[in-house]
């Protein structure tokens, strides 16, 4: 602590970037005002720092990695409660400067203030010992060298009209997770004012995820997840249900500053998608109501060898009762005198089925009125082996009119509706043994087609090459049924998607006869799922692009436009009072900032140009070696010390524009530097009818999973930074000019290179 005597306040300055602690300690020191003690690049560090220090101030960021600022600022109090802590944040207030002091800050500073009066307002702020410290400290006054401010842009936020009127939710938030910036979509979503939103943390209106949220949050502070999505429920908004993507804003360094959140309200599409489910619930529902037929299997002589649920609970008998009995049992005594259940099998046996509807008898003697199908089931050999007989309890129909009006109203919709299934046996073998409508209606094939015939008739050629058709059969016969989705072949070669049942048939002494198949064609359903999903993926696209563009974009303007406007001022003003180490990493901050100011503005309005094929070339005859050669002195200036080397033929001509091949040159060159490893080798040589530019380093080389998307737009590394314009560019100007760029992988001869292919010049 400072002491009496004229000693200057100490001050801790935390920030997790190395460039802001710099100008503002060289500002602080020059004031003379405060003592810089100590700095910090997170809270947890910070904390360390201040227990060994006890410091008169703390000036404390808000986001940083491990712990934020909003997080480390009462254990700060805790640990030394003599120590003023004033925040300092890159957030528009929006209501985090009342959430900051609730939490004991004496006040709340945007990086937006004039440095020149920073110092100032901090020793007015220590200075006032009965200052309640749940009071804001007043705003720095504007005065001249509104420059100097847009160093600290860098944790400003962009795009602030799009943000506030997006339709969709938008939030800031720190890498602890507190929100502290949120639009009026998001406020509307989460059913709270904005106010209400900022400073509370993100995994209070996520409960049912917040595992997951916190496994996002170390993901990307780790680098594994370069953009983590979400999926919740909202916490005091009734059946809300939001997807939710945040994308980390990296520092210069490529760290990440904060996270950008967008949120939509997805309850309408899960509940369209709950509705789809309820649909195919009540469509199972429908074929699981065969227990209101009496299923069973006769031998040639009219016993019965199988017996199903539905037979049971129709006729009153267990399996157990009734196999192996004749079946005119069912029949009343009259019905069996005048040998009528055997008239019944000659006339199936004869016409292949026989239908009628008639009385038959419980097991407890009581009638019913049934529907009685009976069919005649030969084998493959034509030979006579026994009945399918189908029985349904019609006695209520027959009670009144109207019912009866109904149920065969009721019965017919549903034998329709049947016609939508393709239903026929299969021999053990696998010949189609029978064939309904509904099979010939899918299919094509008519019954005397088809009977006979092996069912791999329906698969396409590479399943019947694979035997998939015996293995399914393989699988219905262990398991007892098999299902599946797949391509099947109509009679005219045309091919339809199907959901396929086969369900093993066994005798009543457990012997396999053969196999029960039903087929649906669901072609438009799989093409409107296909069409939904597409249509979902490019939304997700366009909503990835736009986040990554505002994420990349700020970034990557925010620090060069504010190091260079900052260091000029600072120089300026106070040239003489400044170490000569002090200027010397100043002038080196505000050559690189200009330096990448200038390359991405170029890479920007070229690939602006590209997407809306408007780029103009100047069209001449142009010697590659040297544009090649301007390119490797530019790159040696900018980066004195790195070996880099040039391997270049005489009479490389191509016709082209010079300029643009050396924006495409010092791309590929630039990215060797920034991503792979000295020295870098340039070489340019005939190679047939074509001029090859190549650049290797001696990195390890691009990964396999970022090879395929290497020449994207926007396509970036977890860790690379940038925009992901520069290979984009190059590969369009090769192109514009008849050629192409590739990236050759590393062989065991030599590393990975890149490579730009020109024809030579016609002339």
């Amino acid at each position: 602590m400072a002491e009496a005597g004229g000693a200057r306040p100490t001050i801790v300055v935390v920030d997790d970037a190395a460039e802001v602690r710099a100008l503002v300690r060289t500002r602080l020191r020059l004031s003379g005002l405060l003592e810089v003690v100590g700095e910090a690049g997170d809270g947890a560090h910070a904390l360390e720092v201040v227990r060994e220090l006890r410091p008169d101030l703390v000036l404390l960021d808000v986001s940083m990695p491990v712990m934020d600022g909003l997080g480390a600022l009462p254990r700060i109090l805790e640990t030394s409660p003599e120590t003023r802590v004033v925040m300092y944040s890159g957030f528009q207030e929006h209501g985090l400067a009342h959430r900051a002091i609730d939490l004991g800050a004496t006040a709340f500073l945007e990086k937006s203030t004039d440095l020149n009066t920073l110092a100032d307002d901090l020793v007015r702020i220590l200075a006032d010992p009965d200052a309640p410290r749940a009071t804001r400290a007043p705003e720095a006054a504007a005065v001249d060298g509104d420059e100097e401010r847009r160093v600290l842009r860098e944790h400003l936020e962009r795009f602030r009209e799009v943000f506030e009127d997006a339709a969709i939710g938008m939030a800031t938030v720190t890498l602890a997770g507190q929100v502290v910036r949120a639009n009026r979509s998001l406020a509307g979503i989460f059913g709270r004012s904005v106010d209400d939103l900022v400073g509370t943390s993100y995994a209070e209106f996520a409960t049912d995820a917040r595992a997951a949220f916190d496994d996002l949050l170390t993901g990307i502070l780790l680098g594994t997840e370069a953009v983590g999505q979400l999926e919740h429920t909202v916490v005091g908004v009734e059946d809300r249900r939001v997807v939710a993507t945040f994308a980390p804003v990296l520092d210069s360094s490529h760290r990440p500053l904060y996270l950008f959140a967008q949120v939509q309200d997805v309850t309408s599409q899960r509940g369209a998608e709950e509705e789809l489910r309820r649909s195919e619930l009540r469509f199972r529902l429908i074929v699981d109501n065969v227990e209101d037929y009496a299923i069973f299997m006769l031998s040639p002589e009219g016993l019965i060898e199988s017996w199903n649920a539905g037979a049971q609970r129709i006729k009153g008998y267990t399996e157990q009762e009734i196999v192996g009995r004749h079946f005119r049992t069912f029949y009343p005594p009259e019905v069996q005198e005048s040998g009528h259940p055997e008239h019944e099998l000659e006339l199936a046996l004869r016409d292949g089925s026989y239908e009628e509807e008639g009385w038959r008898v419980r097991k407890d003697g009581s009638r019913f009125w049934a529907n009685v199908l009976i069919t005649a089931v030969h084998d493959l050999d034509g030979r006579h082996v026994g009945f399918a007989k189908v029985t349904r309890d019609f006695s209520q129909r027959r009670v009144q009119d109207e019912e009866l009006r109904a149920s065969e109203e009721r019965f017919r919709l549903l034998v329709e509706h049947a016609a939508d299934y393709a239903i026929f046996m299969l021999s053990p073998e696998g010949t189609v043994a029978s064939w309904n409508s509904g099979a010939q209606r899918t299919s094509g094939y008519a019954a005397d087609e088809i009977i006979g015939r092996h069912f791999r008739t329906f698969y396409p050629p590479e399943q019947q090459n694979s035997r998939h058709p015996e293995h399914e059969l393989e699988e219905a016969l262990r398991e007892g049924r098999y299902e599946e989705e797949g391509w099947r072949v109509r009679q005219d070669g045309s091919r339809f998607w199907a959901t396929v049942v086969i369900s093993a048939v066994r005798d009543s002494q457990g012997r396999h006869v053969g196999f029960a198949k039903v087929v649906r064609d669901i072609t438009e359903r799989r093409v409107a799922a296909a069409q939904l999903e597409e249509a979902n993926a490019r939304l997700q696209q366009a909503a990835d692009e736009q986040a990554h563009f505002l994420a990349v974009t700020a970034h990557e303007l925010r620090t060069p436009v504010g190091v260079l406007g900052g260091t000029a001022d600072l120089l300026a003003a106070h040239w003489s009072e400044l170490e000569e180490t002090e200027r010397a990493e100043l002038l080196d901050g505000l050559s690189s900032s200009a330096t990448r100011l200038r390359r991405l503005l170029d890479d920007l309005l070229t690939a602006s140009r590209l997407q809306r094929s408007k780029l103009d070339l100047q069209i001449a005859e142009v010697d590659v070696a040297q544009v090649v050669s301007t390119a490797v002195a530019t790159a040696q200036r900018a980066h004195p010390g790195v070996a880099i080397d040039a391997d270049l033929e005489p009479g490389l001509m191509v016709d082209g524009d010079a300029g643009r091949l050396g924006q495409a040159v010092d791309n590929l060159v630039t990215n060797a530097l920034s991503h792979g490893a000295p020295p870098v080798v340039v070489t340019a040589r005939f190679d047939g009818a074509d001029v090859l530019v190549t650049v290797q380093d001696s990195g390890p080389g691009v990964s396999p999973e970022m090879r395929e998307r290497l020449f994207e737009r926007f396509a970036t590394g977890r860790s690379a930074g940038g925009t992901g314009l520069g290979l984009y560019i190059v590969r369009e100007l090769a192109r514009e000019h008849g050629g192409d760029a590739t990236y050759r992988p590393p062989t065991g001869d030599g590393p990975g290179a890149f490579e730009i292919r020109l024809p030579r010049a016609t002339t």
